[in-house]
């Protein structure tokens, strides 16, 4: 089952196809107006409304406490997993002027992945998803880098094939950026590790300037 999640930044039109076969989507505070901007509309609304207009009661919609442990977003990734969600897609997650709601985000995405859902957050210029142990094949995508960060302390094993730099039973740490920018050289990238946790990142490449 795959859940969609609107968060507190817009998410722009052209990210209607992370949206457009979900079977579920959840608003989480501000990402009620942002789904609301792009024709969606959600299945549940929840959030303590300290930074969106609250919306009116009912059926589909939880009011949270100012004061709590889980963000917002956090609080919906947990809703998602009561309901079964086995794909959880955050838009509206990455960026803006609050860089700690981001950095949340991403530990929502560690999460999510522990407990065995494919998550990934999304905006049209960036992707980051939450991998765990094993083989990865990862399409081509022209005009985007490919880029890799341990989400804990180190990821051993880590083996790249498809991509510009490759690597070779390599341990990945959160102290040195080594697998950031990398590119395809092939179809299809494989990424192979034995322990940890990855961030797979793809981020569009800037416009040539001049």
């Amino acid at each position: 089952m795959k859940c969609v999640i609107f968060a507190g930044l817009p998410a722009a039109p052209e990210l209607h196809s992370w949206w457009a076969d979900a079977d579920y989507v959840i608003a989480a505070d501000a990402g009620y107006e942002n789904a609301c901007r792009v024709g969606v509309e959600p299945d549940l609304l929840l959030g303590d409304y300290d930074s969106a207009p609250r919306p009116e009661a009912g059926a589909k919609t939880v009011f949270l406490p100012a004061e709590k442990d889980d963000t917002d977003t956090y609080y919906a990734a947990r809703k998602a997993l009561e309901l079964g969600a086995t794909d959880v897609v955050i838009v509206g997650g990455l960026g803006g002027a609050r860089l700690d709601h981001t950095l949340a985000n991403l530990q929502t995405l560690v999460f999510l992945a522990k407990n065995g859902v494919c998550a990934t957050l999304a905006d049209t210029d960036n992707e980051v998803t939450a991998l765990l142990p094993g083989t990865h094949r990862i399409q081509a995508r022209p005009g985007w880098y490919f880029s890799i960060f341990s989400a804990g302390e180190q990821a051993p094993g880590v083996t790249l094939e498809g991509l510009k730099y490759p690597l070779h039973d390599y341990t990945l740490t959160h102290a040195f950026p080594i697998g950031v920018s990398n590119e395809f050289a092939a179809e299809t990238a494989t990424l192979r590790f034995s322990a940890g946790m990855i961030y797979l990142v793809l981020s569009r490449k800037e416009p040539p300037r001049g």
